[in-house]
């Protein structure tokens, strides 16, 4: 009975042998590392099978294959993206082709669903290619134009329109009344053909220099006037110690007479013959000495008078510097504010973000305390700007960060990232407490009462968290955090996607 059971295992194990070797085929061309290990793995279970190597084999490719998943799902989401934008892109100029314009419509709907396989993937994709190879048939010189803008083309526009963008927004903010960013901004809602995004990056990279130029003119001038005061100041302290010096010498020269006038006055008591003539020269030498004394006393008068105003000159450039100095201060800290702040929602931007990331990481390893980061989406953001317009988008951005604010910590940060995304990081706040508060988040902001037209909008957003590992960048951080968030948009959006090898 025993060998029956030894040799049915025997057979069972020759058969999963078999079936992982066929198995493994699937994977073959995914990757080099993928292949070499599952060569060793077919290696092990061929011939007679040496179950202790392939279970080396297995735990290597594993943990291969793990990280190779969340490539495939990046690489996913990212596919469906650009063909999202180029099919968004040929649909702008189809719009005299109304049977191609409904089919791109569909394709946009199927871009937007969960893809379950690459297999779904790929059927997108040939349906994108047929969709394209029907506009080509169409003679339009806007249609060959559509067909030949590569996705990263589209890619690199669309991140040069959004820091153009914020650029705009930050000028726009400090010059309301210019004529120039206005016609930019109206330019930048509508969409802008390739010479026309061009053109105004030359006008904001002007804007930028002028605006550099007037701040060094500023300085400048700063630098100037307090180099200017602080030569006037050391000119009179040389003058007063030119004075001292001088006032110290006749006061010397004072003392001296004095001190011969009184040692003349005790020779004469020495050799006097009578007390009458005595008399005459004690009263002669005190009139010289009370002489000198009085002397003295107006030169000390004038001295003190002319030090008492010479301090008061210091005091009033020392005031003069002291308002200068204060309004450069100020200028320098509203410079501040403004290039770290959104001018849309009155958050940090990518400067602020960038600055106060680098701080929270060294405290997290010098406290030795965790540290989140969060990346938010707006879902369907884009059909509110299609459907309401853009002033609407603009105030769902604000209403969105102002609420995304009012549900952080003090020591939590908030930045715009771009578009409709917001960064945000939680000091001291390990993966758990980053899934509860996440979630919170969620299910508030879906519960805002937005309204556009009188038509109540449902108002969602998808989240990707993670927390820092010792020894990585930000940046790192950040990447790991955005693909979380991919992973949350291809889920059925209005999700948390929290990354559970860091709890």
């Amino acid at each position: 009975m025993e060998e029956k059971s030894l040799q049915s295992l025997k057979q069972h194990s020759e058969l999963l042998a078999q079936f992982i070797i066929r198995l493994s085929k699937f994977y073959e061309g995914f990757s080099p590392d993928i292949d070499t290990e599952l060569q060793k793995l077919r290696g092990h279970l061929s011939g007679r099978p040496d179950f202790t190597l392939a279970a080396v084999s297995v735990k290597k490719l594993n943990k291969t294959l793990r990280l190779a998943d969340l490539t495939v799902r990046k690489y996913t989401a990212d596919t469906l993206s650009q063909l999202e934008e180029a099919v968004k892109k040929l649909q702008h100029l189809l719009i005299s082709e109304p049977a191609l314009t409904k089919e791109s419509a569909q394709i946009l709907i199927s871009l937007n669903q969960p893809v379950q396989s690459l297999f779904v993937l790929q059927s997108l994709c040939n349906k994108v290619l047929q969709l394209f190879q029907y506009a080509s048939n169409v003679d339009s010189e806007d249609t060959y134009a559509a067909r030949n803008v590569s996705t990263s083309t589209l890619a690199l526009q669309k991140a040069i329109l959004d820091e153009l963008s914020q650029l705009i927004d930050t000028y726009t903010s400090k010059n309301p009344e210019d004529v120039q960013l206005q016609a930019l901004r109206a330019k930048l809602k509508k969409g802008m053909t390739e010479d026309e995004l061009l053109q105004s990056c030359i006008a904001i990279v002007r804007m930028v220099v002028q605006d550099s130029l007037s701040e060094a003119s500023l300085s400048g001038k700063v630098i100037q006037s307090l180099h200017n005061a602080l030569g006037d100041i050391q000119e009179n302290v040389s003058q007063s110690i030119e004075r001292s010096q001088s006032n110290f010498a006749a006061r010397q020269s004072s003392h001296q007479e004095i001190k011969a006038k009184l040692d003349s006055i005790e020779d004469q008591l020495r050799q006097a013959e009578s007390l009458e003539k005595l008399k005459k020269q004690a009263q002669a030498y005190l009139s010289s000495m009370a002489s000198t004394l009085s002397e003295r006393e107006e030169a000390e008068q004038k001295e003190q008078a002319e030090l008492m105003t010479l301090l008061s000159a210091m005091q009033g450039q020392l005031i003069k510097l002291q308002k200068q100095t204060q309004h450069y201060r100020k200028k320098l800290a509203e410079q501040i504010v403004s290039t770290q702040t959104d001018a849309l929602t009155k958050l940090g931007n990518r400067k602020a973000y960038d600055e106060r990331v680098e701080k929270e990481c060294q405290l997290a390893i010098d406290k030795k305390t965790p540290l989140a980061l969060a990346v938010v989406d707006i879902d369907y953001f884009k059909s509110i700007n299609d459907k309401f317009g853009h002033a609407a988008g603009d105030k769902t951005l604000q209403i969105v960060g102002k609420h995304l604010k009012s549900s952080l910590q003090t020591k939590d940060f908030i930045a715009r990232w771009g578009g409709e995304e917001f960064v945000l990081l939680f000091p001291e706040t390990d993966t758990k407490e980053l899934k509860v508060k996440l979630e919170k988040i969620r299910v508030s902001l879906s519960k805002l009462p937005l309204k556009f037209r009188q038509e109540k909008i449902s108002l969602t957003a998808s989240f990707g968290g993670t927390c820092y590992r010792v020894g990585e960048t930000p940046s790192a951080m950040f990447e790991r955090a955005d693909r979380l968030l991919y992973r949350a948009k291809h889920s059925g959006r209005n999700c948390v996607m929290i990354d559970q090898e860091t709890i």
